[in-house]
């Protein structure tokens, strides 16, 4: 049984719709479809351990996850041991071999998040001092020459295209002869929205310059309120353009499998994060859990399986466990997630507790906890802790903040989310580190738009 894994960059799970985007939505309508799964972390450093080694980004200090010498194999590693071809296909620098991300691959397609421009740039701060002059004017220079090879290459987007991801992904599968792993993350969803003008006309009387895409991407990131009313409008045309240019491609995707490897392959698609358009006064994908950033879509097909639509609360950790269950693998034993299949009575095993964190460093104070009954705690650092009921606050107003009023929901998700935190720091202290090249990272936090 092949597996062809799809991981979509900032999809908000509101917009897999019939009128958004019909081919996904019809995909994940036709098969199992989980309404209410969740990220572990509110962007892709967060969630891409849990995604491709169901492992929490808080039990490992750095980003990514650890070397070859790690005791907890990846997704990949366990399928490659079975005999899986595997291979991989992104152009987020953050799930790329930079980050480890290559483990069990045997072929990795991440030339534009590993480029060779950036490795010597990686290569040069290891040789220079960080703070003399002809450091600094390198690093000037090397903004500029990015910025030259772009326009050089005549690319419109700041990131590869699903259609590149595709084509490379489709002409891999056709050359593979016995069971295949693949993964492709296309980023089409992330900010700048720089969707094809055919596609940004079917929300905009015209199209908006790659410019001017940008400009508003990084205003909504970091100056949410300099954006007036019609600036977030139009930031919400822009990310629907996208949707519906990466359903095309994500159609395209499917119907290129023959039906005899469709018939043997199983097929999940899903999201690292969402993303926020205003709510909350916020844009992008901040570092908080708010439910536009970490309630993602999620469809997994099944050869043999009948469609269902299954409510209980699941996290983006358990997909891998999932994968291996689907093709009749155990997973290892000291991953974090489980299994989401339904049994034999059509049970779920639902995620009680779903916890979400961020940062490199462990932080207490910036973590939450998400009950399978609604009740969300979230520690958004110095912006403060919320206890909110979603059952009757849907729209998460802070007003609705329930800290001294559900004394014992709150005393009993402050024990958990405090026990999950207190095994991450003995993991912290006891397993290898993923990566702390704190240049490097800076870099690809910039890039991505977590910093400025």
């Amino acid at each position: 049984m092949n597996v062809l894994y799809i991981t979509v960059d900032a999809l908000r799970a509101d917009h897999v719709t019939s009128e958004i985007m019909p081919k996904t939505h019809g995909f994940v309508d036709k098969n199992m479809e989980y309404t209410r799964c969740y990220a572990n972390g509110p962007g892709t450093p967060w969630s891409f351990p849990t995604l491709l080694g169901s492992r929490y980004s808080g039990g490992t200090d750095g980003f990514g996850i650890p070397g070859e010498d790690d005791v907890r194999p990846t997704l990949a590693e366990t399928l490659q041991e079975e005999g899986y071809a595997t291979a991989g296909f992104t152009d987020n620098r953050f799930a790329s071999s930079d980050y480890n991300y290559d483990r069990g691959m045997d072929s990795m397609w991440d030339s534009g998040a590993t480029s060779s421009e950036k490795r010597l740039k990686h290569e040069v701060r290891g040789r220079l001092d960080q703070d003399g002059l002809l450091f600094k004017a390198i690093l000037r220079g090397y903004h500029l020459i990015d910025d030259l090879l772009l326009n050089i290459r005549g690319d419109d987007t700041r990131f590869v295209r699903a259609e590149v991801l595709v084509d490379q992904v489709t002409e891999w599968i056709e050359d593979r002869e016995n069971d295949w792993f693949a993964w492709v993350h296309p980023m089409d969803t992330h900010a700048p929205y720089e969707a094809p003008d055919e596609y940004q006309r079917q929300y905009l009387e015209e199209p908006v310059s790659r410019r001017k895409s940008q400009k508003l991407a990084s205003a909504a990131t970091h100056r949410p309120d300099d954006l007036s009313d019609k600036d977030w409008q139009l930031q919400k045309q822009l990310y629907k353009a996208e949707c519906q240019y990466l359903d095309d491609q994500l159609e395209r995707l499917f119907t290129s499998l023959p039906d005899s490897v469709r018939d043997e392959t199983v097929i999940v698609v899903t999201a690292d994060h969402g993303e926020m358009h205003g709510e909350h006064g916020l844009g992008g994908h901040p570092q908080q859990f708010w439910e536009e950033v970490i309630h993602v879509p999620c469809g997994i097909s099944i050869p043999g399986r009948s469609n269902e639509t299954i409510d209980d609360q699941i996290g983006l950790v358990d997909i891998p466990p999932t994968i291996l269950d689907s093709v009749g693998i155990e997973f290892p034993p000291n991953w974090d997630g489980h299994s989401i299949l339904p049994d034999d009575d059509g049970v779920v095993q639902e995620r009680e507790h779903l916890f979400v964190d961020v940062e490199p460093e462990l932080n207490r104070d910036h973590a939450g906890v998400r009950h399978a009954n609604n009740w969300k705690l979230m520690r958004h650092d110095i912006e403060g802790e919320l206890l909110l009921d979603l059952n009757t606050n849907l729209q998460e107003d802070p007003e609705g903040d329930q800290s001294n009023a559900a004394t014992q929901q709150y005393r009993s998700l402050t024990r958990v989310l405090d026990e999950h935190l207190d095994e991450m720091e003995q993991r912290r202290r006891g397993e290898t580190s993923g990566v702390e090249d704190e240049e490097l990272i800076e870099d690809h936090l910039k890039e991505l738009g977590y910093l400025e």
